[in-house]
C-alpha cells in the first residue's frame, strides 16, 4: 500500500513486478517516475488521479494495461509511455493534452481507435508506429506529421489530414498496407522520403493543389523532376512506388 503522503512514484518503483495486478495511487501523488510500472504484465487497469500532473517516459511501457484514462491534469503524453503495451485497446486523451510524445503508443497492436483532441498541437515521431489503428483523424491544430508516426500500421484504412498540416515526414505511413486512398491538402508543401512506401493497397491519391510539385533525391533541393498530379491513380503509384524513395516539394 502506498502512503498518503507520497508525492512522487520513484523511477522503476514496480519495474518487472510481473505479478502486480492491482494498485491504488493516492491523491497526494503528483508525478509518476520513469519505468515505474515497466513490464508489469499482470497490471491490466489503473486509475491515475487528477493530482498527477506528469507521467514520465516509459512509465507504463510493456505493461498489461487494457485501457487507460489520462487525467485532465496532464498536458504532455511523454516519450515511450505506453510503448509495447500489446493489450492496450482503449485510451482516453483529455483536451488538456497538447503533445503526444515520440514512441508513445508504439506497438500497441490492440489499439484500433483513438480520438486525438483539438488541444493537441504536436504528435511525435513513431508515436503510433506498429499500432493496430484502423482509422485516424488528425486535428486541425497539428501542423506536421512526424517521421514514422504511423509506420507499419497495417490495419489502417482511413486517414484524415487537415489543412493545417504543411509537412508529412519521412516514412510517416510506410507499410500501411490497407490504406487505399489519401487526400493531400493544399497547404502541404513537403512529403518526406518513403512517406507512403509499401502502401500496397493505395489506389487513389488526391492532391487538392496538384500543380507546382517536384521530386528530388535531396531533402533540401529547390528544383527537380516536375510532376503532373492530376490523375489520382497515377499519383498513388508515384507515392507508393515510382517516386516513393524521393523527397517531394511544392514550389
Amino acid at each position: 500500500m502506498l502512503g498518503s503522503s507520497l508525492t512522487r512514484l520513484p523511477n522503476e518503483l514496480f519495474k518487472d513486478c510481473s505479478k502486480l495486478a492491482n494498485i491504488t495511487i493516492p491523491n497526494s501523488v503528483t508525478s509518476i517516475g520513469q519505468y515505474a510500472f515497466n513490464s508489469c504484465s499482470s497490471l491490466t487497469s489503473i486509475i491515475i488521479p487528477n493530482s498527477v500532473t506528469r507521467i514520465e517516459r516509459s512509465a507504463f511501457s510493456g505493461s498489461g494495461l487494457t485501457s487507460v484514462t489520462i487525467p485532465n491534469s496532464i498536458t504532455n503524453i511523454e516519450y515511450d509511455i505506453f510503448y509495447n503495451c500489446k493489450s492496450l485497446a482503449s485510451v482516453t486523451i483529455p483536451d488538456s493534452v497538447t503533445t503526444i510524445g515520440e514512441y508513445a503508443f508504439q506497438n500497441c497492436i490492440k489499439l484500433k481507435n483513438i480520438t486525438i483532441p483539438d488541444s493537441v498541437t504536436t504528435i511525435g515521431s513513431n508515436a503510433f508506429y506498429g499500432s493496430g489503428l484502423t482509422s485516424i483523424i488528425i486535428p486541425d491544430t497539428v501542423t506536421s506529421i512526424g517521421k514514422q508516426t504511423f509506420y507499419n500500421c497495417t490495419s489502417l484504412t482511413s486517414v484524415t489530414i487537415p489543412n493545417s498540416v504543411t509537412t508529412i515526414g519521412q516514412s510517416a505511413f510506410y507499410g500501411c498496407s490497407k490504406l487505399a486512398s489519401i487526400t493531400i491538402p493544399s497547404n502541404i508543401t513537403y512529403i518526406g522520403y518513403q512517406a507512403f512506401y509499401n502502401c500496397s493497397a493505395l489506389a487513389s491519391a488526391t492532391f487538392e493543389e496538384p500543380t507546382g510539385w517536384f521530386v528530388s533525391t535531396s531533402s533540401t533541393a529547390t528544383s527537380g523532376t516536375n510532376l503532373d498530379l492530376s490523375n489520382t491513380s497515377t499519383n498513388a503509384t508515384y507515392l507508393r512506388s515510382t517516386h516513393a524513395s524521393k523527397y517531394w516539394r511544392k514550389s
